[in-house]
């Protein structure tokens, strides 16, 4: 007989995982589906089809899971029911991807903390909106979370209908998403969206990253075929918009696909390492093992492969601006004692943005 947690992305991986815990009988699977600041919306069998419940956490499991080990939207927890409609969470099964960032701190300090935001996903799919939304800089920072998370990456331009020259905005798109699958969709008009709705396979789960106002909502909406999501207009001076989505949710479209929505991302610091910004600039990653020397910053040095590319035209200097931002964050990062270094590394990467943009000016003049 067939689970109705599978429609949940419930598999035999999870079921093992499950049995070979010693305080399981008892208890069962259920899939978070919302976080708040103190309760979990979770989807756990009710026979042959799924009931949602509130739960909270046990004191035992408090005990035990703290932090990043706390269940996040997409993880999976076994609980006990309590009564007619809420239940007790009392452990969460292992993940098998998660979506990880450095945690904000509170009134100005910086934790040195990770901060899971999503967990056991198939397709991070980073949206960036035609027009000034998009940003190659933050494009290849989500490229690097999603390249430590463990799920595949895809690029979606929405709003397609707002870029003047469509076809060269998805050329400097797939520029800075090497091998990457990159799309364009209006989610308005509904170009694009078969294309897209493809790649959302049922029982999969995708996460939607990105700023506010960039159409997140929107697109799930129309996914979904009803409105599930509020949405609002963005500002026309800058096509920013507020936070419509407060938490990070997870539903189950028609198609039966799941699908996470998040709030905007206004500040995404990295919590990866090395790797994984490499795996967001293959180009330069594949160069630099043909420099002269195995520790190059790709700088004066001489015998620099990166380099000469650059000078050749082959590499888009912005592109190696951008991975020598995100390595010096991690640097900084692992290093880090508090807020000073943090500061250390935004002053840093401000001043290096700055003697660019200037470089820039100057070639123009």
């Amino acid at each position: 007989m067939k689970n109705i947690l599978d429609t949940l992305g419930w598999n035999s991986g999870f079921e093992a995982e499950a049995e070979r815990r010693p305080d399981s009988p008892g208890l069962e699977p259920a899939r978070v589906l919302e976080r708040t600041k103190d309760s979990w919306t979770i989807a756990l069998s009710a026979g042959n089809r799924l009931e949602e419940r509130k739960a909270r956490a046990s004191g035992v499991f408090l005990r035990s899971y703290r932090g990043a080990a706390l269940p996040v939207t997409g993880d999976w927890v076994l609980v006990r029911r309590l009564d007619r409609e809420g239940a007790l969470i009392e452990a969460v099964l292992p993940r098998r991807t998660r979506i990880s960032r450095k945690a904000k701190g509170e009134a100005g300090h910086d934790k040195v903390e990770e901060q899971v935001l999503v967990a056991n996903v198939d397709l991070v799919v980073i949206i960036a909106a035609a027009g000034l939304d998009w940003n190659a800089r933050r494009i290849e920072r989500y490229l690097a979370l999603a390249h430590d998370s463990g799920a595949k990456p895809v690029v979606v331009i929405t709003k397609a209908d707002l870029s003047p020259d469509l076809e060269t905005l998805l050329k400097e798109t797939k520029a800075i998403a090497p091998g990457i699958e990159v799309l364009a969709l209006s989610a308005l008009s509904g170009c694009g969206m078969d294309e897209f709705a493809t790649l959302l396979k049922p029982r999969e789960t995708a996460v939607l990253i990105g700023s506010s106002g960039s159409g997140k909502s929107t697109l799930l909406n129309r996914l979904a075929g009803s409105p599930i999501q509020a949405v609002q207009d963005v500002r026309k001076d800058d096509h920013k918009g507020r936070h419509t989505t407060s938490s990070r949710c997870l539903f189950l479209l028609p198609s039966g696909a799941l699908v996470i929505d998040t709030p905007g991302l206004r500040e995404v610091q990295l919590w990866t390492d090395e790797k994984d910004v490499d795996a967001a600039f293959p180009e330069i990653e594949a160069l630099a093992a043909r420099c002269r020397y195995k520790d190059c910053s790709h700088g004066d040095e001489p015998g620099c492969a990166v380099r000469q590319a650059i000078q050749e035209g082959l590499v888009d200097e912005r592109r190696l601006a951008g991975w020598k931002k995100l390595r010096l964050e991690l640097s900084l990062l692992r290093q880090s004692g508090g807020p000073a270094s943090i500061n250390a590394i935004r002053n840093q990467s401000i001043k290096r943005e700055r003697k660019f943009k200037a470089g820039l000016r100057n070639q123009k003049g």
